[in-house]
């Protein structure tokens, strides 16, 4: 009796179905800004046209979606005004140069200005704005003073098994206002080559003063990782060492604190933790932050302090790195 209650019910719920056709609003296309200014070095930005979440990705998306056709200008607060120039495979092969960044350079845009590095300073506010397709969008930042750090170092990992792991250590001294943020990254090499091309995030790479505003504190720098690694999801430097009978050197890296202000902040930390919770059903959905007025993404200024530090247990820096040329502070 109850099998026929379990086939009769089921043949009523079944029999019931009807196709459902959800029909999606396309959104219009939006302009998507990535633009940096720092300290002493030219401002640069990525422009590229939002896509559907539906729509397929292939090898040909970045030449799709990257916009070479914009007006690039920024003005700082003194009414001093740069306009940036779109670097393309053209302009590089008229001016008899190889793409030396090792950079995309779809929808890139550099300030050239002879005098890019009295243009881009601390304490000033910068405005970005971008002309393309009939509309204007813009974003204000600033560049922040350098981050308050007093010394780094390397501290082994606490591991029995590994004495070559190892994890880089900063001392700061935060100031006694509330909001100083950070956003850090490291480049790697072996001392005649790079492991990274490009700056990557540390683990935990936005970071605020929230609990240690005013404080003297120290900070934990490692890489970041998956939780499927041995190490989790800090993964360390790596000193010389000698593994499987075979030596090999230690890691140099760059390591790049950029104080940043609060706009800046809340972007990067909506992005890393979209970044986290990718492929988790059950995280909870967020939108990303954005400062551009008009179109997506940030404009962000960074107040940038290099240390350049051997992964040696026991180092300690006290100086800046100031050796960093233009092709490396991407």
């Amino acid at each position: 009796m109850k099998l026929f209650h379990i086939i009769f019910f089921s043949i009523i719920f079944f029999s019931c179905e009807k196709p459902v056709d959800i029909k999606l609003n396309s959104l219009s296309t939006q302009l998507v800004v990535e633009g940096y200014i720092q300290q002493d070095y030219p401002a640069y930005v990525f422009l590229t046209k939002s896509e559907s979440y539906f729509n397929s990705v292939d090898s040909n998306t970045l030449n799709n979606i990257s916009v070479d056709d914009a007006l690039v200008f920024v003005e700082r607060e003194d009414g001093i005004i740069h306009k940036l120039t779109n670097i393309n495979q053209n302009l590089l092969d008229s001016l008899g140069l190889m793409d030396t960044l090792g950079l995309p350079l779809n929808g890139l845009y550099i300030d050239l200005s002879y005098n890019y590095d009295n243009f881009s300073q601390i304490g000033y506010k910068y405005k970005l704005i971008v002309e393309w397709n009939g509309e204007t969008i813009w974003a204000n930042t600033s560049i922040p003073p350098q981050y308050p750090v007093d010394s780094v170092w390397v501290k082994r990992k606490d591991s029995l098994e590994s004495d070559y792991k190892c994890y880089i250590w900063a001392r700061i001294n935060d100031p006694d206002t509330l909001g100083n943020s950070a956003i850090i990254h490291y480049k790697r090499d072996v001392g005649w080559k790079p492991i990274d091309p490009l700056f990557i995030p540390c683990a935990i790479p936005a970071r605020t003063d929230n609990l240690v505003n005013g404080e003297n504190f120290e900070a934990m720098f490692a890489r970041s990782g998956k939780f499927r690694d041995e190490d989790g999801v800090l993964l360390p430097f790596y000193a010389d060492r000698v593994v499987d009978g075979e030596f090999s050197r230690r890691d140099i890296v760059i390591l790049r604190l950029s104080h940043v202000d609060q706009s800046t902040y809340k972007f990067w930390r909506s992005a890393g933790r979209m970044q986290d919770a990718n492929g988790n059903p059950f995280s909870e959905p967020m939108n990303l932050s954005s400062n551009i007025q008009g179109g997506l993404g940030i404009w962000g200024g960074y107040g940038v302090s290099y240390y350049y530090i051997p992964i040696v247990v026991d180092t300690t820096i006290y100086d800046t790195y100031n050796n960093v040329s233009l092709s490396e502070i991407f």
